[in-house]
Formats: C-alpha cells, structure tokens, sequence
C-alpha cells in the first residue's frame, strides 16, 4: 500500500480534484467521468478519489468496490430524500453511516487541499515537480507505455560546472540561478512533459509518447534555449553562463522498465559531460571504431529550428560523416541529414552531433557523429558501406570540384566507377535483393 503522501503526489490527483471543483454532476455522469480515468490510470484513481474525500487509504481493487456500492446509495438516497444530493455527501453518508469507517469527519476546503498537494509534489526552490513526484510518475507512465503499447523518453539534464559557479558567486545566486534555469526549461517542453528536478543542480523530463528523434529535438531546444538564456550573467556580470547537458533514452527502444530507463539515460549524459559539456547524448550500445570510406554522397541538413543546407559528404563511415557545406553549425549542435544513396537506393536520415567544424576554401568541412538513425535507415546504411568496401556499387569520390560544386549547390563531381568484378556484381545483386 503506498503511504499517503505519495497518494497525494499522483497526477491523477489534479484531474480528480478538478472534478470536485466542477460543481455539482448527476451519479451516472460522475460514474462515466472515473470509468474514463479507470481506462488512462487504472483502478487507482477510485482509490485517489476516495482518499481525496476521507483520506482513507484502500487499494485499487478495493477502492473500486467501495465506488460501485457508493454509487448505489447514492441513487438510493436521490430517491428517498426531497433534495439531490452531490457526491461528497453521499461519500461521507456511506462511511459515516454505512460502513462505519469515519467517526469524527472533518471538512477540508479544495483550495487547501490543493495548497497541501503542493507542498508535497514541488520542489519549493524551482518550483519544478520534486523527486518524490518524479519517481511515481515514470513508474505510471512505464505502465501506461506498456499498456498501450506506446513509447515513452527521458531526458536527464545537469547543469555545467555548477559548483563552480556557486564557489565563486555564492550559494544565494546559485539559487537565483536555478529558479530561472528551471523557468527557461519549463517554458522549453510541452505542459504535458512535465519536468522535475531531480536533485541539486540535475533535472529530469519525461516526454510520453515520443520516439528518440523527438526526444532528440526536444533536447536540442531545451539546451538552446537554456544558451541563449545567459543564466548567470544577470545585472551586466562577466564571465560565461551556465549550460546543460543533455542524456536520453527511450522506452521500450533502451529500456525494458523504470530504473533500466533512468540507467540508459544517466549513462548518456554520463558521456555528454565526458565529450566536452553543453551538448546532447542519446543511449547507444554501440562501441566499435569504424573504418572511413571516401564517398561523395549528396543530401541536405538542417539545425532544430532552422533552414535546410546542401551537403557533400568526404568520407563516410557507420559512426559519422564527415562532409563540406556553406553553412557552419556550431559545434555540439545536433543536425538531422538526408542523404541519397546510389546507385537509385531509397534515402537514409539520422540525427548527427557537429564534432568539428573547418573553415575550407570553398565553404566549411564538418565533422559529425551520428546519434539517431532508423533500424531501417542504418540496415540500408550498412548494405551500401559493405557494397564500396566490395567494390559492388558506383563509389562517388570528394574532388576540389565536388567542393566547388557544394559551395555553390549545384550538386557533386562526376562519378568514378570502383573497379567491379563478375563475383563484385554478383554480391552487389545479392546485397541489394536483402
């Protein structure tokens, strides 16, 4: 049986006091209403409500029973007396009167029950969700992400050298930095979304049903908008604001529960701290090294919120590409690229990290990490690599004319042909039938 408190710190809690707050509602629709929040949350929210009004703690299985003979007497008593009756009176009778379980029932104004929730499930500083609400929450979200077969992620964010920052400035201004921090990043994620803080200078924000590439571009906002906010340089100070980094994982894609998914997504941010602060890192089981292919493949990318670019890749391998463009990203920025595959092959697209980026003559060569791609895209990624190492497939070749044609967007250098074989074609057919 969980303990009152962490009763209170539901999010179901809300939806059942709005409820309460609607003002008087007829039983057969107040019956509909809870078979609608059975069908999201579960039998839970019978016992949600019932504690809301009596603060008598049932299971869910149990509060249900209670609800339906409830709902009983309650038609029972429209019936017999000359005025109808609302719910909370009919609540109070059952257990006052039938079951006996209440012997001294006090009154509790909705406005300060909401006030005492509250104190419960937010952080007082930040004024964020708090841990303890956290915790409950992606345990219901995991369950409902199960239930309806759903996916859900999870970003954990951690300020960049924060104790630095309250070394030198103070414990107070590392206050007044986080309330605004948490401000900038509340304004950043759906209302939905709901971020708590998690503990200290650390942050969590479940995303319900997101894929990564969308847990990927949320991320990429909350840390560009957490930049361009300057936190710390308030009042005209000097000195560099404070940053985030970003680690996600998804569920069921990185994880099979709750703590499996806090794991993955810690890990990440584990490694974005470790790849230089103020960028994103999704979970990846993936460790090899991979061998660089020369190809000059065409595509377009585009930054969160912005335009897309022409591109041409130099080389290109199964952990990053390293292509030229007009247009510099800056480094740690997350790209999405669309690249065409020869000879006729479907597109792939991912989600890279800019490693580096190399101001050239003709534009800037860009080194980048892939972060994010498709089961689907990697599969037709890793034919077309295998086919240029067997020589099966038209290998397009970076020249100084390939980086003057990106410059200016007119495409890429004529093809050279890789040397085929009778048994190259005949892998390359094979390949290409998978």
């Amino acid at each position: 049986m969980k303990r009152q408190e962490t009763r209170l710190s539901s999010a179901v809690t809300d939806r059942i006091i709005a409820l309460l707050e609607g003002g008087p509602v007829e039983a057969a629709e107040w019956a509909k209403r809870m078979d609608r929040l059975e069908a999201e949350w579960g039998t839970d929210v019978y016992a949600v409500l019932l504690f809301v009004l009596t603060h008598l703690d049932f299971s869910g299985a149990k509060a249900r029973e209670h609800w339906g003979r409830v709902l009983r007497q309650w038609e029972q008593l429209n019936r017999d007396l000359p005025e109808r009756v609302d719910l909370r009176v009919a609540v109070l009778h059952y257990f006052l009167r039938i079951q006996k379980k209440l012997r001294n029932p006090a009154i509790v104004e909705l406005r300060i029950l909401r006030r005492t929730q509250a104190s419960v499930v937010m952080d007082e500083l930040t004024r964020l969700h708090n841990f303890r609400f956290f915790q409950e929450q992606i345990q219901t979200e995991v369950r409902r992400t199960n239930r309806e077969d759903t996916t859900l992620a999870l970003l954990m964010i951690d300020i960049d050298d924060f104790k630095g920052f309250n070394d030198t400035r103070g414990h107070l201004a590392g206050n007044v930095a986080l309330r605004r921090l948490a401000g900038v990043l509340k304004r950043a994620v759906r209302e939905t979304d709901a971020p708590a803080r998690y503990g200290g200078e650390e942050f969590a924000v479940l995303l319900p049903n997101t894929r990564k590439m969308g847990a990927l571009k949320v991320a990429e906002k909350v840390r560009l908008a957490i930049e361009k906010a300057k936190v710390g340089l308030e009042k005209g100070r000097s000195g560099s604001p404070l940053t985030v980094s970003v680690g996600l994982a998804t569920l069921p894609g990185d994880a099979a529960s709750a703590e499996d998914l806090i794991e993955k997504a810690d890990r990440a941010l584990y490694i974005a701290k470790s790849m230089g602060k103020n960028c994103v890192k999704p979970f990846s089981d993936e460790r090899r090294e991979h061998v660089r292919l020369d190809t000059a493949l065409t595509g377009q990318f585009s930054l969160v919120d912005s335009h897309r670019h022409v591109l041409t890749t130099l080389n290109v391998s199964e952990g990053g590409l390293l292509f030229l463009s007009e247009e510099p990203p800056n480094r740690g920025s997350l790209a999405q690229v669309k690249l065409a595959l020869p000879p006729g092959g479907h597109p792939v697209e991912g989600v890279l990290r800019v490693m580096r980026v190399k101001p050239v003559k003709d534009g800037y060569e860009i080194g980048t990490q892939i972060v994010h791609m498709s089961h689907r895209d990697r599969h037709r990624f890793r034919i077309f690599l295998r086919q240029i190492k067997e020589g099966g497939v038209i290998q397009l070749l970076p020249t100084a004319r390939a980086r003057r044609s990106t410059a200016s967007g007119r495409g890429v250098a004529a093809p050279r042909a890789a040397k085929k074989t009778r048994a190259g074609k005949a892998r390359a057919r094979a390949v290409r039938s998978a």
